[in-house]
């Protein structure tokens, strides 16, 4: 009888255990801590976007500081768990380029090669699926100089992805950002079950985190902008950068960032 219990104590106790993990896994998702204005599409009743390109330009040089953030697009299944994106972060001291895949359960990140652009050189990004393994390319390119960073990614689980984003990330003071004050990613095209749907998806201006009047505008179904205001009041101001390091450093390309930041300091 009492080998009986403990069994049955230890089985309860692991079940809430279990249920307890799952309720924190289930928070974390996209869209996630940091980001601020988003527009996301809804591709109706296809099952899956099967090619998904942009271009835009890399803005101005903010003012040299700590700061880290990035304009960026991509998708993710329905679920929201396995995001894949070509990114264009500004790392403190200069802008660079790469693709990257985040997937929040298991936990794991993985980017392509890091490639350096100056402001206002011309990036094309694509995330194309292959049906004969059930995979994306993901790709991006400096249109002026042909460099490219590409990596293959496979579905987790057979997921479809079906959701598209163009997204502003990781929350800093107003000043710290390009004072251009845009971003414009155009040519857009949106590939559903193999067939062209640029036409049919329904875009939606979002924001996560409100900072610097950020904002999507939806020109047209090519074009999608995400404008801020770097004179701004912001409820960072008063953050210290070893917070700010903290809060935007959770996960992802960011949490890769804090960590090389927080060695240099060392």
């Amino acid at each position: 009888v009492r080998t009986i219990y403990f069994l049955s104590k230890m089985a309860f106790s692991q079940v809430v255990a279990l249920v307890l993990l799952m309720l924190t896994s289930a928070a974390a998702q996209d869209p996630a801590d940091g980001w601020m204005a988003y527009a996301v599409g809804d591709i109706g009743s296809a099952e899956r976007i099967t090619r998904l390109e942009m271009t835009w330009k890399v803005s101005n040089d903010p003012t040299p500081s700590q700061a880290f953030f990035s304009p960026w697009f991509g998708m993710d299944p329905k679920d929201n768990l396995n995001l894949i994106q070509p990114v264009n972060p500004w790392l403190g001291n200069g802008w660079a380029m790469y693709t990257e895949y985040f997937q929040w359960r298991p936990e794991h990140n993985s980017n392509s090669q890091q490639v350096q652009v100056k402001a206002g050189q011309t990036l094309h990004g694509s995330l194309v699926y292959s049906a004969s393994d059930d995979s994306y390319l993901l790709s991006q390119q400096v249109l002026e100089t042909g460099e490219t960073s590409t990596q293959t990614v496979r579905c987790q689980f057979g997921k479809k992805y079906a959701i598209p984003y163009v997204v502003y990330e990781k929350t800093w003071p107003c000043h710290s950002y390009p004072s251009d004050g845009i971003v414009t990613f155009t040519n857009i095209t949106v590939e559903c079950d193999g067939v062209v749907c640029t036409d049919s998806v329904q875009w939606s201006s979002q924001v996560k985190d409100p900072n610097c009047n950020m904002k999507a505008n939806i020109i047209d179904k090519r074009t999608i902008s995400i404008t801020w205001d770097t004179s701004a009041p912001s409820k960072y101001d008063n953050y210290t950068t070893d917070k700010l390091y903290a809060l935007n450093g959770q996960s992802g390309w960011g949490k890769k960032v804090a960590e090389a930041a927080s060695k240099q300091n060392v």
